[in-house]
């Protein structure tokens, strides 16, 4: 037992949750990690989930060892804030806390709250952080220095603690909150802590025989501070909490420090020989001692309290014998000076001083998200300048193939029926794979798009299917049936169903795009798909002409065919660099962060963004702008060419052939790369929505699952209900059907906490209800052997570790634009999973983009469990206020403080 009787706070209680698939699976699907990266993060989930096992879920040592652990397990939560977040849409974690304070009753177990938010899990974690700094300081031995010094420091840092969750509580438990964690409960144990860190200084300060002067300010203030606790746990919020035991104490200790200020004043009046002004003070302190002695055991302050009527007697002594100075009324003297040396520490991060971030390679999600939006400008930006370059590059050679070039320069040279362009273009087709190869793609499509409907289809089929289960049961039980609807649930997954969906249908629009193009230029890419003798004697022979192959508008033409040609190999070049760019940016987003925790992506990556590609654009727009001129020269010579042609019937029909040879040779090479690309999209799209059709598999079986778990009680409830009819307890034992009590357990109420934690709680059954359920524990018998009985499959409270990502789909992201065809711009989009739509690009493309649009990002408000108020806690007899305080002084410097 403490000669000084300190109170502790009790630790709040939890059960295991397992955080490790959870975890990997957001980290996987909102962040692009590395292969070494993946494993160090997996290794980080593993040790978090242990760590919180360890200091949430099994006893402490009430030790700096067992703080560390807490401290440690905080600051990694506060670290990972901004990295993973922890909501019912994002991630959903539910984490299931019971009231610190609450003991239980005959029929109902102990109230707890059960959230799926991280901000919920920290407030839980900072409190008892709090919390237990007040057992870890409750027992210090206080022999020296040393234990003197860690009590008072452990007790300030908890009033700090205390204050902060206080003042932020209600941002981080947005719901009715257990009594716990309301503001004027934790206001009222960051009172207790500031008195018993004033009180450890003062036991410092007398043991250093500090002078009386300074002895009366600390006293008076640990008085001060003790009377302020005393009316924080009489307030009807709070009162209840605490235990008795726990409230005499206050009580005593406010009277007791009232008696020791004067005591010390009294050594005051002695020093200056005022022995009417000492016998005054001390006539008041004996008072006040008697006061306390009611409320405090024995042995509490002994010494202090032993030493008043030692001092009185004698002061009267020589009052009586030598002074006779008259006793003036305690009122009239002057008030007795206070100084607060004890002070509400700050919590700051990290806690744990030597805290090192488990989760240091990935950034915070607005940092990933901005990131993300930077990449779909720039994506943007490469795609629009690739499509220009595209666009112009199709244009220019459609141009070329309607005039005929180059091969109708050919024929001014030479007399070979087939021209040395075309075998090069139906060389280049042969050797792609020709219309065969066509064909091929074309027959893949049908069944690649069959399959990724399927997924889509039985998906459906299976939120379906649970929704038309639950409609049912809720019309059989009515508002017995009183777990969330399956409409608020599942609207997010039908729209994503219905994203992809959409996705389909313009997929499918796509290639029937590209099939049309095809037939259009089938004969043509028929005939160079043949042998060079065949396609030769499909093309007429040439007839004289009346100019042979120098002529100047000859010369200039193969001039300006050749500056094409190398217009169009610069184009690619300029293409990969443009593609090729890379450029870390998360340095600039991280260091903005750091200065100011409002980004501006738009800023930031918009000057990036200038700063890289802005040299590239310039040299884009350069070539477009000389492209203007080519074409006219080429349309203006080409005039001049024909004018010197001979021009006959089989010249015509030779020109005709040779052009739709050109012609389809582009075509070919346009629809090899759509089919290609559409193969693509359809096999990247499929495991997007296996996923899905999983995540929607996994919610259908936690659902299949938590229904059959809530029939059981709602039976349970209407048995119990049948019982007790026509009566308000019976009513409410429906809810929570009586069982044996719990085994009692104690907690300190003057005195330090045991080195052993208490006995785990007995299992609870989770709550069914928006409301705070109060189910009774188990039997005896089986309090120490059964673990604690989670229903691991309610979307609204617990879920297991396999379906904890499964009820509500990861927000999406904004599409960034995929690059554009070779010559004419792409029908399919790359597929891009699970990514929210922070930032739509906008612009406007010269010709409408035929790519699958993924349909924009969506957010679904759940609505949140709401927590009717606990009921009223016990009441227990009010122990007489302390007697008025005197008014307080100014407070002296910091010499006081015995630790400096």
């Amino acid at each position: 037992l403490q000669m000084s009787g300190f109170i502790f706070i009790p630790l709040k209680k939890t059960h295991e949750v397992d955080l490790i698939k959870p975890f990997n699976t957001y980290i996987n699907t909102v962040y692009e990690t590395k292969e070494d990266d993946k494993a160090e993060i997996e290794d980080a989930v593993q040790e978090l989930n242990k760590l919180r096992g360890k200091a949430c879920c099994q006893p402490l040592d009430k030790h700096q060892s067992g703080l560390d652990l807490l401290t440690r397990y905080y600051d990694q939560l506060v670290a990972i804030e901004n990295k993973i977040i922890i909501s019912a849409t994002q991630n959903p974690v539910v984490f299931k806390w019971q009231d610190a304070f609450d003991k239980g009753g005959l029929f109902f177990s102990k109230a707890s709250l059960s959230l799926s938010d991280g901000a919920f899990e920290r407030a839980a974690v900072l409190f008892n952080v709090g919390a237990f700094m007040t057992q870890v300081a409750a027992l210090q031995p206080l022999l020296t220095d040393e234990e003197l010094k860690a009590t008072a420091g452990l007790f300030q840092k908890a009033a700090g603690v205390f204050y902060k969750l206080r003042d932020s509580v209600h941002s981080l438990v947005p719901h009715d909150a257990t009594p716990d964690l309301c503001p004027d409960t934790l206001s009222a144990c960051g009172a207790i802590a500031l008195a018993q860190a004033q009180e450890a200084i003062y036991i410092k300060a007398r043991k250093d025989k500090m002078k009386p002067a300074a002895l009366v300010k600390i006293g008076a203030q640990a008085a001060d501070f003790y009377s302020e606790a005393q009316k924080a746990i009489s307030k009807d919020t709070v009162k209840g909490l605490f235990e008795k035991e726990n409230y005499y104490m206050i009580v005593g200790k406010a009277f007791a420090y009232q008696a020791i200020a004067q005591y010390h004043g009294a050594e005051e009046h002695a020093e200056s020989h005022h022995i009417g002004m000492q016998l005054s003070r001390l006539n008041e302190a004996m008072k006040l001692a008697d006061q306390s002695r009611k409320y405090l055991a024995p042995s509490i302050l002994a010494e202090q309290l032993a030493a008043i009527p030692k001092a009185h007697a004698a002061a009267k002594k020589d009052n009586d014998f030598i002074y006779h100075e008259r006793v003036p009324d305690v009122t009239t003297l002057p008030a007795l000076p206070k100084a607060a040396v004890a002070k509400a520490l700050p919590v700051t991060h990290p806690i744990s001083p030597r805290f090192k971030d488990m989760f240091s390679s990935v950034v915070p999600v607005q940092v990933h998200n901005a990131m993300q939006s930077y990449e779909a400008r720039k994506g943007d930006l490469v795609g629009m300048q690739t499509m220009r370059m595209r666009e112009a590059t199709q244009l220019m050679n459609g141009i070329l193939a309607s005039l005929n070039l180059p091969a109708a320069l050919d024929d001014v040279s030479s007399t070979e029926t087939l021209p040395e362009s075309i075998k090069l273009k139906s060389a280049k087709v042969k050797q792609s794979g020709g219309v065969t190869e066509l064909h091929r793609l074309f027959n893949d499509l049908p069944a690649l798009y069959k399959r990724n409907e399927e997924i889509i289809d039985e998906a459906a089929r299976l939120l379906k299917e649970e929704e038309s289960s639950d409609n049912n049961l809720r019309a059989q039980f009515g508002a017995r049936w009183t777990r969330m609807s399956s409409q608020q649930l599942t609207g997010p997954l039908l729209q994503e169903l219905g994203k992809y969906r959409g996705i389909l249908a313009t997929a499918s629009n796509a290639d029937k795009m590209v099939k049309t193009k095809f037939e259009q230029n089938r004969e043509g890419i028929e005939l160079l798909s043949r042998a060079e003798s065949e396609l030769r004697s499909s093309i007429p022979s040439q007839q004289p002409h009346a100019t042979g192959g120098g002529s100047e508008s000859v010369r200039r033409l193969k001039e300006l065919c050749a500056t094409v040609a190398e217009t169009i190999a610069e184009r690619d070049r300029l293409e990969k660099e443009l593609k090729d760019k890379n450029c870390d940016i998360a340095g600039d987003f991280l260091k903005a962060l750091a200065d100011s925790s409002l980004l501006n992506e738009e800023q930031i990556s918009k000057e990036k963004i200038e700063q890289i590609y802005g040299p590239h654009v310039a040299r884009v727009n350069e070539s477009l702008n000389k492209q203007e001129g080519l074409l006219a020269d080429i349309q203006r010579t080409n005039t001049m060419f024909c004018a010197e042609k001979s021009n006959t019937g089989g010249g015509a029909e030779r020109e005709r052939i040779l052009k739709m040879l050109a012609t389809a040779h582009d075509a070919f090479l346009e629809l090899k790369g759509n089919l290609e690309e559409g193969t693509k999209f359809y096999n990247d799209l499929t495991p997007i929505l296996v996923r899905l059709q999983q995540k929607i598999s996994d919610f259908s079986f936690a659902r299949q699952t938590e229904k059959e778990d809530l029939m059981r009680q709602v039976q349970q409830n209407i048995v119990a209900g049948d019982a007790g009819t026509g009566s308000a307890p019976a009513a409410a034992a429906a809810a929570a059907p009586p069982r044996p009590p719990p085994p009692r357990t104690t907690s300190a109420a003057g005195s330090a906490p045991s080195m052993q934690q208490p006995s785990v709680e007995p299992p609870i059954a989770p709550p069914r209800t928006t409301a705070p359920q109060y189910s009774a524990p188990p039997p005896q018998q089986q309090y120490q052997q059964q673990q604690p009985q989670q229903n691991p499959y309610n979307p609204a409270y617990q879920q297991s570790p396999q379906q904890q990502q499964m009820l509500h789909p990861t927000p999406q992201m904004g599409q960034p634009m995929p690059p554009p065809y070779y010559q004419q711009q792409m029908p399919y989009g790359q597929p891009q999973p699970f990514q929210q739509n922070y930032y739509q690009p906008q612009y406007n493309p010269s010709i409408a983009a035929p790519y699958p649009t993924f349909p924009g990002a969506y957010s679904a408000n759940y609505q949140q469990p709401q927590y009717s108020p606990y009921p009223p806690q016990p009441q227990y007899g009010q122990a007489p206020p302390p007697p008025g305080q005197a008014p307080s002084a100014p407070p002296p410097n910091n010499n006081l403080n015995p630790f400096q």
